[in-house]
């Protein structure tokens, strides 16, 4: 249950083979958290997850929003500080082509912002290419922002004035999570939720019937089981397969997604390595810097109950848009790599105690340049196949709060769409 949202458990040790936490900006997610009794398990993040790092230049350096910690810490040039700071007076873009993220961190925060800090930020949520990625599907916010206020600067202040008069809610997002581990959420759902759940059934094929229902065909010739609506909430790759035979343009297009492997390795450290590692969230790696890993992530800062007392959990991501290769390599050779990386990043000399690696063959879905008029395409062909929604993280938005909101959406569209037909039979 959970699919890639997978917390295991060795011993002292918590291991989050997926996503590290959810930011808790999407009230549906705080709805069902509550529904299922999961209130008092929450957990969040430590101060630890305002420290950022990147690695640049043969060493770890802090991301401070100051220009003069900028240029202290340099990760950015003079000129490059100097080139953010006119960020205000840049014109917006009235082009309607969709524009890269890389595109347009260049345009408006200088080309030196987008190679240090906006490349590597976006390798740590897609483990993509900043120059394929596009802006509005990646990172729509970001597009509203310059096109409702002409600039990124002048966003942030009219949002502080909003939070001021209490027209928005306060501060920033906050990361999020559970004792037991992001999976206690579709543990608890499915535990609570009052609806069947059928494990090891795997699905051929979704069809339509003659009398306009959906089957739902099961390998190994079981009877179909015969839906009013279906909600598919896999991956884009898995609903291609079971669309193709009757529905093959929705299935193209879902396979057209990219969905390049990722390797997540967990290390855990024994008390030396805190000496090492300052408190943090994690350090991201830009391409060309030496190193094969994506980033780090400092779990053991963030959230209490992931190591051992006095440990420190670490976790390192590999593959990727830009290393597909990873994926031919078997868990112990990436293990030593992380390993390796480690001990050069920080100058650790300690072995871990506890590792472990997962596979993901294909990981999150790459919004790439035209996923937008992909996605509008899509809803065109849904349009005519009432009672088929598609859930998940393919088309909407990456993370699990994002999925979450998402799959609510759906049933909830899926609810509304019977109850009307209900009402048309009952005229």
């Amino acid at each position: 249950i959970g699919g890639k949202v997978m917390s295991l458990h060795r011993q002292d040790w918590l291991f989050e083979a997926g996503p590290l936490g959810y930011l808790n900006n999407e009230p549906v997610v705080d709805d069902l958290v509550e529904a299922c009794g999961l209130g008092g398990e929450l957990v969040r993040a430590s101060a630890a997850q305002s420290r950022r790092f990147v690695f640049s230049r043969g060493k770890v350096r802090e991301v401070a929003t100051h220009p003069v910690r900028l240029l202290t810490e340099g990760l950015v040039s003079p000129l490059g500080v100097l080139r953010a700071t006119l960020e205000p007076f840049i014109a917006k873009s009235h082009d309607t082509e969709d524009e890269s993220v890389w595109s347009f961190a260049a345009r408006r925060l200088g080309s030196e912002f987008a190679d240090r800090l906006v490349h590597p930020m976006v390798l740590g949520i897609f483990a993509g290419d900043a120059k394929r990625l596009s802006l509005r599907s990646a990172f729509p916010i970001m597009a509203e922002l310059e096109r409702d206020h002409g600039s990124l600067v002048r966003a942030q202040i009219a949002r502080a004035k909003k939070r001021k008069r209490r027209e928005i809610p306060p501060g920033r997002s906050t990361l999020c999570s559970f004792r037991g581990g992001l999976q206690s959420l579709p543990r608890a759902l499915v535990e609570r939720g009052g609806f069947e759940v059928r494990l090891d059934t795997p699905v051929t094929t979704i069809e339509r019937a003659t009398d306009g229902r959906w089957l739902v065909v099961l390998k190994g010739g079981g009877p179909p089981v015969p839906s009013d609506a279906v909600i598919l909430a896999c991956e884009s790759w898995r609903s291609a397969s079971l669309l193709e035979s009757q529905f093959p343009d929705v299935a193209s297009r879902l396979r057209a997604i990219p969905c390049p492997p990722v390797y997540v390795v967990a290390l855990g450290y024994g008390s030396e390595a805190r000496a090492s590692i300052q408190p943090g969230f994690g350090v991201l790696i830009p391409r060309g810097a030496g190193h094969r890993a994506l980033g780090v992530t400092w779990d053991g800062y963030l959230f209490d109950g992931r190591n051992p007392q006095g440990g420190l959990m670490v976790r390192v991501l590999f593959g990727g848009s830009f290393d597909p290769e990873i994926s031919s390599l078997d868990a112990d050779e990436v293990v030593a790599i992380a390993e390796r990386e480690i001990a050069t990043l920080f100058h650790l000399e300690a072995k871990p105690i506890f590792t472990e690696a997962i596979l993901w063959d294909r990981a999150i879905p790459q919004y790439e340049i035209g996923h937008s008029e992909r996605v509008q395409a899509i809803e065109k062909n849904l349009a005519d196949l009432p009672g088929l929604y598609l859930a998940g993280n393919a088309l909407y938005g990456v993370a699990f709060g994002q999925a979450a909101a998402r799959g609510v959406r759906c049933g909830r569209d899926a609810i509304e769409a019977l109850s009307l037909e209900c009402d048309n039979v009952t005229v």
